[in-house]
């Protein structure tokens, strides 16, 4: 990989991040300063052939969908959840079976949350669902 003129890179090109990952765009810039600055004379100080840019934007592309997916379908997950909600269900807390009915949904950094009996319980302590409530 060819080493650049920090000053001649930063110029053009703007950090944006979301999270840790790069945007396409900030994908494109460092490719156009790429070209930009690859030797005349092509070689291995050239950077890579064209086919080799459009490949990893393909790649790069097609990472960044994959993720928006991901993130959709978590976010589609986590709000079917709250159809727990008036439901009876048993949680094994770690020591007993708790039975109780859902009063809440709360969602905590892509995590779901069930308030059964004025307490909160991860949604993986989940062993069983009813829509009979037993009184």
């Amino acid at each position: 990989m060819k080493v650049y003129n920090n000053a001649a890179v930063n110029q053009n090109y703007e950090t944006k991040k979301t999270g840790s990952s790069l945007a396409v765009d900030d994908f494109l810039k460092i490719m156009a300063a790429e070209i930009k600055n690859q030797s005349p004379m092509g070689g291995e100080s050239g950077g890579g052939s064209k086919t080799d840019y459009l490949s990893q934007l393909a790649q790069f592309t097609m990472l960044e969908q994959i993720t928006q997916l991901t993130e959709s379908m978590n976010q589609m997950n986590m709000l079917n959840q709250v159809s727990l909600i008036g439901k009876e269900v048993k949680i094994f807390n770690g020591t007993e079976n708790v039975k109780g009915v859902v009063e809440k949904i709360k969602f905590y950094n892509s995590t779901v949350i069930l308030q059964v009996n004025n307490k909160d319980y991860p949604i993986n302590l989940l062993m069983e669902v009813s829509n009979e409530v037993e009184e």
